[in-house]
């Protein structure tokens, strides 16, 4: 009889890149993380010694958990705890010598050696595909075991998560979009109490969710409008949501670009430096310019 076991990984982010280990040159990339060893009975004090490990410091990591997904295995099921840590973590990760690590932008993960599950559930953590809800899934293979007819694989391009409510669906949106700050929903409430309901269930429970653009993209339109707009204010957290979404910082200088081009140059010119402050608070170096 095959065993379940308890593996933990933490999606660390910086600059819009994500951090993967592997064991050696050509094996399976991974999230930084380990076993849960079966005497020890507290998840998140063992995640936060193997990132102590990494060199990775975070404040708590109890309120970085994402999810639990479930990896099939040939010694059996692997329980996988998700963490994602927050944007506000420090530290210069190392792995073992005789391990790689490298930073990938998340859409670089469609090219990359890995579990076809982990790299789902990753994608969806960065709000690049819909997050696929768990109880389609098991209705699909509960229906195809019985029928014996092979199910048809999910599609993120074709369907739209399914969300309880579009309060869920929002606050999705909003943790996708600041990176998973905890805080996030508390801010939006204190900065403008009356209108959270309906940024949360309207701006990002329903426009946000539909699933014919991925959050990337949506988050650079955005950048690219409130530019235009002058919305200086606003423009440096959608910059900073973009970035948290995958897109790099290139991407974020090209479509600065294209605000001047079709808002005009003065338009540029006045969000430039909201950009370049966002950069700097995230230590993004760029080539003439050397670390801020």
């Amino acid at each position: 009889m095959t065993a379940n076991r308890i593996q933990l990984g933490v999606i660390v982010a910086r600059e819009g890149k994500l951090l993967l280990v592997r064991s050696q040159a050509h094996a399976a990339w991974e999230l930084p993380g380990g076993p849960l060893a079966p005497d020890q009975t507290d998840a998140d004090e063992e995640m936060d010694a193997i990132l102590t490990r990494l060199g990775i410091n975070v404040l708590t990591i109890e309120e970085d958990f994402l999810e639990t997904v479930h990896l099939a295995d040939n010694d059996g099921r692997i329980i996988y705890n998700l963490y994602f840590a927050a944007p506000d973590w420090t530290g210069e990760p190392t792995v073992p010598i005789d391990h790689d690590m490298g930073w990938f932008e998340p859409l670089d993960l469609h090219n990359l050696t890995m579990d076809d599950t982990l790299r789902t559930a990753v994608l969806a953590a960065f709000g690049i595909i819909p997050r696929e809800d768990p109880s389609e899934a098991i209705l699909r293979a509960m229906r195809g075991s019985l029928t014996g007819t092979p199910e048809i694989p999910f599609s993120f391009a074709a369907e739209v998560p399914a969300f309880p409510t579009k309060r869920a669906a929002g606050l999705d949106v909003l943790r996708t979009l600041s990176g998973g700050d905890q805080k996030a929903e508390a801010e939006l409430r204190a900065g403008c109490p009356e209108l959270a309901d309906a940024i949360l269930d309207f701006s990002m429970g329903d426009v946000w969710q539909g699933a014919a653009l991925d959050r990337r993209t949506r988050s650079l339109m955005v950048v690219v409008m409130l530019a235009a707009a002058g919305q200086h204010a606003s423009l440096k957290s959608h910059i900073g949501g973009a970035l948290n979404h995958g897109a790099s910082a290139e991407a974020v200088i090209e479509a600065m670009k294209m605000v001047a081009v079709y808002a005009g140059f003065p338009a540029a010119v006045a969000a430039w430096p909201t950009m370049e402050e966002v950069f700097a608070e995230r230590g993004i170096a760029r080539p003439g310019r050397g670390q801020p």
